[in-house]
């Protein structure tokens, strides 16, 4: 526990010291939902019947927006690091160090979860005081993004398994958050997708955290919100366990 701690530690300070990860991880998503709220925020005509009263369009999309952030930050952050420490030879100089691989995974996984979820938490805040927007948070909507940031970032590190270097890793990462969002009905109804989409919507893990994540803050359809929090969970312990078992530096 003590060799995750200090790693933890310095890896955060390494990170903030940073300008690069500034940018990334709270500028870029900022002004990105800033952006999306000036386009969508005057729309709320479109509203479907269920939302709440005071709302607006881009109130109603930001669980499916929160959703695809999560999606390409999680997969990006873990495959990137892992390819880059690798191509650089960090893992060969952790191999000699007292910290094992699964101890540095512990550490990296509870950073990425941590890091996602502070450049959620600025982008809303931006979008709220700015834009006025009206983001529901409640318990169950902080633990989907938790676990959808575990899901993906596992997701990541099994991409980092199969690429060899960090062009190869954001390929594979954004062209499969790129395509989950066009399955997923985050965005376009699944009922107007052609059929045999509305079945790749169904094994989409994308579907079920956008899903949970409209059902907690939108609809508060606890129920429903609770089962896709389940699903978006055991399919993030399967992805883990998958990639953690072929991770391993020693190899590199």
């Amino acid at each position: 526990m003590s060799r995750i701690s200090t790693d933890l530690k310095y890896s955060f300070i390494e990170t903030f010291n940073d300008k690069t990860n500034i940018a990334i991880f709270f500028i870029f998503p900022t002004i990105l939902f800033l952006l999306l709220g000036n386009v969508l925020g005057g729309l709320g005509s479109q509203l479907p019947n269920n939302t709440a009263s005071g709302m607006n369009y881009f109130d109603f999309l930001l669980p499916g927006i929160l959703a695809i952030f999560i999606t390409m930050t999680g997969a990006q952050m873990a495959a990137g690091t892992i390819v880059n420490y690798r191509k650089s030879g960090v893992f060969r100089k952790l191999a000699t160090t007292p910290i094992s691989n699964m101890e540095w995974i512990a550490a990296r996984i509870i950073m990425w979860t941590v890091l996602v979820l502070l450049s959620l938490a600025v982008a809303i805040f931006a979008a709220w005081l700015i834009m006025g927007i009206h983001p529901n948070i409640n318990l169950i909507s902080l633990l989907l993004m938790v676990a959808g940031t575990a899901l993906f970032v596992g997701f990541g590190i099994l991409v980092a398994n199969f690429v060899k270097d960090e062009g190869a890793a954001f390929t594979v990462t954004m062209g499969t958050a790129f395509l989950l969002t066009l399955v997923s009905g985050t965005f376009i109804p699944v009922e107007t997708m052609p059929w045999f989409l509305q079945y790749l919507t169904k094994i989409s893990p994308l579907t079920y955290l956008s899903e949970g994540l409209r059902s907690s803050m939108i609809t508060g359809n606890t129920g429903d919100a609770v089962t896709d929090l389940a699903i978006v969970a055991g399919l993030g312990i399967l992805l883990f366990g998958v990639g953690i078992a072929l991770f391993n530096w020693k190899e590199d």
